[in-house]
């Protein structure tokens, strides 16, 4: 018994270090239209310095970075270039795009959640971003694909190095430019990519693992309909992984997209559709419904609102009564203001809001996004470059997802063991649409899961008739394996 309680501390003293690890990895942001800016966030507070590049590239909109574990700035992006801490090119990383999609939008940019970066063991990192490899190339047109690149950061004596680039893991497809985000999968160690499709709601779903690039299918819901204006948009989720939100800048007339998400499965459900109110502040010259042009979304830390960032009005949504306070609305004129734009939370927890193409030297600034109200605190303009550098703005923050994250038991998957593991269970045919043989060395029951854990049907034998289920993703457990299938 002894041995088992030191086993267990010792499974938890390494979860818990990697996790406090990780947390680092968003210390510090690259940011800035024209000229570029490091923030780092320190205890002590928050410290800018330019980055003192060759030439200037725009850093936001596409713009993503990632620290090292020790919280030491190794990698960012503007979208379609990968440099290292200093803004130089690091080694085969120029133009990690299609060279027509990289010179339609002069080698930068300016689309918002356009780029991240996913890291992995061995000092390893994918970076991905969505492209167009047709040549149909207009604002209006969505991508055909998505595309990542390997870099490995114990290359040229940790200078790092490109060393697969441009490789493609989804194709002729029609991918919103905007909305994407990354969700670290329960296991602590892969992570889950969403990305929004098209006009429609239909949600892509990819699974990056140590080797790996997994296509896990997509979910479609009813609403919203996007609309084919997409040089706006965000997708967020909640801190602890539990919940995912979306909205765009389009036709979408307000409508913010909710659903609640398994870290173990990839697996959306619960979905909701809240509009943005009206009555509030936008171009007096332009259409009313401008005003809802939605722009940014976050979950506040304890799940218990949701702000959503327009280009003239930022709204907290409360999701205990449904209602929605008005958290601020146009700080000047329209003709100086420059527009609110995504939003992301920074190392000290307050909620960062950037600003239209980088055309604003300040970022305002949310301090405590867990108090309903007014108490929230938002503060206009708190956020500011103007000590350090005349020239250039503060543009948008970088795109990241909550690399904090760590390990979360749920079923069928425990921290070491994956459900796409075929070595114990074999199921066949798959997919099926009558019966599925099940092959394990096990004598255990055989579990039959819905796609959001519920278990369904149990038995000893090796076979299961399935006609009466529905059509969809189902998973057979068996003791600690499983495998996931599909009826049709």
């Amino acid at each position: 018994m002894k041995k088992i309680i030191v086993i267990l501390i010792l499974l938890q003293t390494i979860v818990c270090t990697s996790v406090l690890s990780q947390s680092k990895r968003g210390k510090v942001w690259v940011h800035g239209g024209g000229i570029s800016y490091k923030t780092t966030f320190e205890t002590s507070g928050i410290i800018n310095n330019y980055l003192d590049t060759l030439y200037s590239p725009y850093f936001t909109g596409g713009n993503s970075n990632i620290c090292d574990t020790n919280g030491n700035l190794i990698l960012c992006s503007d979208g379609f270039n990968v440099y290292d801490s200093m803004g130089n090119y690091i080694d085969e990383g120029d133009t990690l795009v299609p060279i027509e999609y990289y010179n339609h939008y002069n080698g930068w940019n300016s689309l918002s959640q356009s780029s991240i970066f996913l890291p992995m063991d061995s000092n390893k990192y994918y970076f991905i971003t969505p492209t167009n490899s047709a040549g149909n190339l207009c604002y209006s047109c969505h991508n055909d694909a998505m595309i990542y690149s390997v870099i490995d950061m114990n290359a040229n004596g940790g200078a790092g190095k490109v060393v697969q680039r441009m490789i493609p893991f989804a194709t002729n497809g029609q991918f919103r430019k905007t909305q994407m985000m990354a969700c670290r999968h329960s296991n602590g160690k892969d992570w889950w990519l969403l990305k929004q499709a098209g006009d429609s709601n239909r949600i892509h779903k990819f699974r990056f693992t140590q080797d790996s690039v997994y296509n896990e299918g997509y979910q479609q819901f009813d609403e919203p309909v996007w609309g084919a204006w997409d040089i706006y948009g965000q997708s967020c989720f909640s801190t602890d992984g539990s919940k995912y939100a979306s909205s765009s800048h389009g036709s979408s007339n307000g409508k913010v997209f909710l659903a609640d998400f398994d870290r173990c499965l990839g697996v959306l459900s619960n979905p909701k559709v809240i509009t943005m109110p009206t009555g509030s502040q936008y171009n007096p010259g332009a259409p009313s419904d401008s005003e809802k042009l939605a722009k940014g979304v976050a979950y506040s830390p304890d799940n218990n609102f949701l702000y959503v960032i327009g280009q003239f009005n930022i709204w907290q949504f409360d999701f205990a009564d449904s209602s929605w306070f008005h958290v601020a609305g146009m700080d000047t004129t329209f003709i100086q203001f420059t527009h609110y734009d995504a939003s992301y939370y920074g190392a000290d927890g307050k909620l960062y809001i950037g600003n239209f193409h980088g055309t604003s030297k300040q970022m305002s600034r949310i301090d405590n996004p867990d108090v309903k109200g007014a108490g929230c605190n938002f503060c206009p303009r708190c956020f500011r470059l103007d000590s350090v550098y005349y020239y250039g703005g503060a543009g948008t923050p970088p795109c990241m997802p909550n690399y904090s994250l760590g390990a979360d038991s749920c079923w069928p998957v425990g921290i070491t063991q994956y459900i796409h593991e075929k070595t114990q269970l074999e199921v066949y045919p798959n997919p099926t649409s009558s019966t599925l043989y099940i092959k394990s060395s096990s004598n255990s029951k055989r579990e039959l899961f819905n796609s959001i854990g519920q278990l369904l049907f149990t038995t000893k034998e090796n076979e299961i008739n399935v006609r009466k289920y529905s059509k969809g993703i189902y998973y057979i457990k068996v003791e600690n394996s499983a495998q996931k299938v599909v009826i049709e």
